[in-house]
């Protein structure tokens, strides 16, 4: 016999597996597809649309290069200056103070509806009665409270509370509810309907619903674009809420700046006194240290000081340089005898004159001396002069003398007052200076709180809006919520997700086989053939000259059993078994040997599942025969006597089971039936073998050595996976040799990958009720 070495698998993902096993499911994804569309359509049909409406503001920016008397324009409040300022502005819009302005002029606290059936209709325009609230008892605890208009006759109405009892008012009355007071008025013109709802709401719960719903972005920064979105039931409410958000905020910014113009304008006219008087003070200051000091102009005078200073350092110069030349003139005026003194010397005429005279008597005196002596009355008379003119010369160089150095005094006195005069000019510049700065700030600060002035005059003159409505609330025409798209898409996509997650978790823990690659994913054992699924009605035996999708899947059988089996002369032998009852193994061997018997080689069929026969049940009139078990226990019977022709082939041959024995192991091990099997060898080309289920007993197994190949039936949607496991551990204890796998009842979709041929999904020996079509349809 040919033995088949078993490995071990490995695990790969099969995508084409995975997906084929939903892809058979799919009654059920179109069923839950088509509840969730239903469920669409009426979460369409009543639900009430929410519409988008939106309104856009533009800002101006502030700007910071203008010129002149408007450099300082800032503080005005025309403007922004960046885009961070605009991003502050978003929480301005949807600030509490401002939306509880808009409840409060919209009257957003009392909210009418239409009663319908399924749905309200909520109305903002052409509300029959209206409700204004007077008073609140608690607003504090009070969120809101539902009332229904149930009555109205002339100018009297009845009221029905939550609580289902009536209040009785009159229009234009006041009326005490027990949330607090109300007045109802009647609009003329507009009839009412039956149904009517009034709801009062505290207004700040109210604007905390608008704080959530209002929407503020910035599409553009940079353009200072700001857009205010609502998304509501009844668009006239929503444009009707974000123009009056618009108008709140300009008016709060126009409020603002108008504040802010009248702080300025006070705090302008309390600095002007404030600077006034500092003015005034220190122009005095200035004057007083102007008379102290003297002072008309000090750096001119500063200038003369250091004029004089310089002009009289040179004229004293001048007389030290001629006191020195007195005083060496005088040195030698003062020596004795008669000697030439020098001349021309730059001083004074008369001194001049006399030493000039003084020097020519002399050389005329020397020039007679030379011809006549000094007792010569001449030189006499000559001497007598040279000594009165020298003491002359002596005189008039002490006047001169004198006369210098008083003049020296005098201009030294002259330059010490100028240099004191110099020396205070920095102290005195120092304080003058700081005199005149405090005077030019308090000058320029005093223009510039004038200037400001007349501009914050300007400001308070001018109301223009903090923003621009570039388009007033409008509202789109498809709604935003429910979207139909979107809600028949997530219908779709719910309709196969939630399938989708059943299946996952059924196929997570189903442990069935469907079909061959269950197992070949589990062993390295083949697969012969598909037996496709039967239903009730239909013939579960082949017949002969049958084309059927049974005959051709037992033709597919015989041509790969072929290639298992050895190649002998005399009669192969095919052992057909499962692991439990049910799999169809007697349905496969019945069907094997009808198909294996022809004109060429007879095919014989042995019930050898002496426990629990069942081949007699394909027989068209069942009885009660003598088989294999007496076969077994009795040695006189013939062989010949047990062997009986199909009425449907006569070229196979059956011997049935027999009775049923009280010990079937000891029978089947009592080496008569390889006798059997040696004796009817000669005679026929196959014998199929139809034995006890492996897992239940172990009768098979005594018998397995007589086989030449063994077919190992599971059946589709019913085996489990533990079963390939049981059968690989008897192939690999040597217990089962040649094994192959038939799987029997495989439907069309089974795990994606079924016999292919559009089979129903039955078992046509089996007991089954017959089912309805959506059973059929939705069978898993």
């Amino acid at each position: 016999m040919q033995q088949i070495e078993l490995q071990e698998s490995e695990e790969t993902l099969n995508l084409r597996k995975i997906i084929g096993k939903y892809l058979s499911k799919w009654p059920w994804f179109v069923g839950f597809i088509f509840l969730f569309l239903i469920v669409a359509y009426i979460y369409l049909r009543y639900s009430v649309p929410q519409y988008q409406s939106t309104t856009t503001l533009k800002f101006d920016k502030k700007q910071n290069d203008i010129t002149g008397a408007l450099a300082d324009l800032d503080n005005l409040g025309l403007g922004l200056g960046n885009a961070d300022e605009l991003k502050s502005e978003v929480a301005v819009v949807t600030s509490r103070p401002i939306l509880m302005k808009v409840v409060e002029n919209l009257n957003l606290n009392v909210q009418y509806y239409n009663s319908g059936e399924i749905k309200d209709s909520e109305l903002f325009t052409k509300i029959p009665i209206t409700a204004k609230v007077i008073s609140y008892n608690d607003d504090k605890k009070f969120i809101s409270s539902e009332y229904i208009v149930k009555e109205v006759n002339g100018n009297n109405f009845i009221l029905e509370t939550e609580e289902k009892t009536d209040v009785k008012g009159s229009f234009d009355k006041v009326l005490k509810l027990n949330f607090g007071t109300v007045i109802l008025q009647k609009t003329p013109g507009l009839s009412f309907r039956s149904k009517y709802k009034i709801v009062f709401w505290n207004p700040l719960e109210k604007v905390k619903k608008l704080e959530k719903k209002i929407q503020v972005n910035l599409p553009d920064q940079k353009a200072m674009l700001m857009n205010i979105s609502l998304v509501g039931t009844v668009s006239e409410k929503s444009e009707a809420i974000l123009n009056e958000v618009t108008k709140q905020y300009n008016l709060d910014g126009l409020k603002d700046k108008n504040l802010q113009a009248q702080n300025t304008q006070e705090f302008i006219d309390k600095r002007l006194e404030v600077i006034t008087r500092d003015l005034s003070g220190v122009e005095n200051q200035k004057e007083d240290f102007q008379n102290r000091n003297r002072i008309v102009d000090l750096q001119a005078q500063a200038q003369l000081a250091l004029q004089n200073t310089s002009d009289n350092t040179k004229a004293l110069l001048l007389q030290q340089t001629q006191l020195d030349l007195l005083n060496s003139l005088q040195t030698e005026a003062s020596k004795g005898g008669n000697q030439i003194m020098p001349s021309n010397l730059g001083l004074n005429p008369s001194l001049e004159q006399a030493i000039s005279q003084y020097n020519t008597l002399l050389i005329s005196r020397n020039k007679t001396l030379k011809q006549a002596t000094m007792e010569n009355p001449a030189v006499v008379e000559m001497n007598k002069e040279i000594t009165s003119l020298k003491e002359i010369v002596r005189d008039n160089i002490r006047q001169q003398k004198a006369t210098m150095e008083a003049s020296i005094a005098q201009l030294n006195g002259q330059i010490s007052t100028s240099t004191g005069m110099i020396e205070k000019v920095p102290g005195q510049s120092k304080v003058y200076r700081g005199i005149e700065r405090q005077q030019n700030l308090k000058e320029q600060l005093f223009l510039f709180l004038l200037q400001k002035r007349e501009e914050n005059a300007i400001n308070l003159s001018v109301n223009v809006p903090k923003a621009k409505i570039v388009n007033p609330a409008f509202t789109e025409d498809i709604p935003v919520s429910p979207k139909k798209s979107l809600v028949l898409l997530g219908a779709i996509v719910l309709g196969v997700l939630i399938p989708f997650a059943i299946f996952y978790f059924f196929f997570m823990w189903d442990d069935k086989i469907y079909s061959r690659y269950d197992i070949t994913d589990r062993t390295s054992l083949g697969v012969l053939a598909d037996i496709p699924s039967l239903k009730d009605e239909e013939n579960h035996l082949v017949q002969k000259n049958d084309f059927s999708e049974l005959a051709e899947a037992f033709r597919v059988l015989v041509s790969n059993l072929k290639f298992v089996l050895p190649s002998k002369d005399l009669a192969k032998v095919v052992m057909v078994t499962s692991s439990v009852k049910g799999e169809g193994k007697t349905l496969v061997s019945v069907n094997l040997a009808l198909t294996l018997g022809n004109k060429n080689g007879r095919s014989l069929l042995i019930g050898s599942d002496i426990r629990n026969p069942q081949i007699q049940r394909y027989d068209n009139e069942p009885i009660k025969r003598k088989g294999l078990t007496e076969y077994l226990y009795d040695e006189s019977i013939n062989i010949e006597d047990l062997i009986l022709t199909s009425d449907t082939n006569p070229n196979c041959d059956v011997i049935y089971a027999g009775s049923i024995p009280p010990n079937p192991q000891e029978l089947l091990s009592n080496g008569r039936y390889k006798k059997l099997i040696d004796q009817v060898r000669p005679n026929y080309a196959y014998i199929v073998i139809d034995s006890a289920p492996l897992m239940l007993v172990s009768d098979t197994l005594n018998i397995a050595d007589t086989a030449d190949a063994t077919l190992y039936v599971v059946r589709s949607g019913v085996s489990r996976n533990i079963l390939i496991d049981f059968a690989n551990g008897l192939v690999k204890e040597s217990k089962l040799s040649n094994v192959s796998f038939v799987i029997n009842d495989v439907s069309k979709n089974a795990g994606g990958y079924g016999y292919g041929y559009n089979y129903g999904y039955g078992y046509g020996y089996s007991s089954e009720k017959k089912k309805t079509w959506w059973q059929k349809i939705f069978k898993s």
